[in-house]
């Protein structure tokens, strides 16, 4: 009888951040995360504050706000406080759990090495970054 292997999938495989990522990349994507939850109405950060986290949504929804007013909702797969770690600026909005929450975060070490160990990530959220720095720009 042949040997069956299993080969258990990442979950973060499945956010549009990490696809195409190599079984190897996305296991050091994995262990540089740290998967957490929660409760709506919780503060994830705070427009002016310091960047020392970045936060990838595995499931949930989160509001956006810059200067008090809601300027878009992030839900699954989508990211938040890349800007202010890759610029070592002050956060350039709120973001505010609309519902429950599970979230992978990464601290500015963590998020400087997954850069390193998955340029295809990197390389997504540097143009994510670049956008949303743009249109922050032209709605000033």
């Amino acid at each position: 009888m042949p040997l069956l292997r299993t080969h258990r999938t990442e979950p973060i495989g499945q956010l549009e951040l990490f696809a195409g990522l190599t079984p190897g990349e996305l296991a050091e994507a994995r262990r540089l995360l740290t998967l957490v939850t929660v409760d709506a109405g919780t503060v994830l950060m705070r427009e002016g504050g310091l960047g020392l986290e970045f936060l990838v949504i595995a499931g949930g929804d989160a509001d956006v706000a810059i200067g008090g007013q809601t300027v878009a909702r992030l839900g699954r797969g989508d990211f938040a406080g890349e800007m202010s770690l890759l610029g070592r600026a002050p956060r350039s909005a709120t973001v505010i759990a609309a519902t429950p929450l599970t979230l992978y975060v990464a601290n500015a070490a963590e998020f400087r090495a997954l850069l390193e160990v998955a340029p295809i990530v990197a390389e997504r959220i540097v143009g994510t970054a670049s956008a949303r720095e743009q249109a922050n720009r032209l709605a000033a």
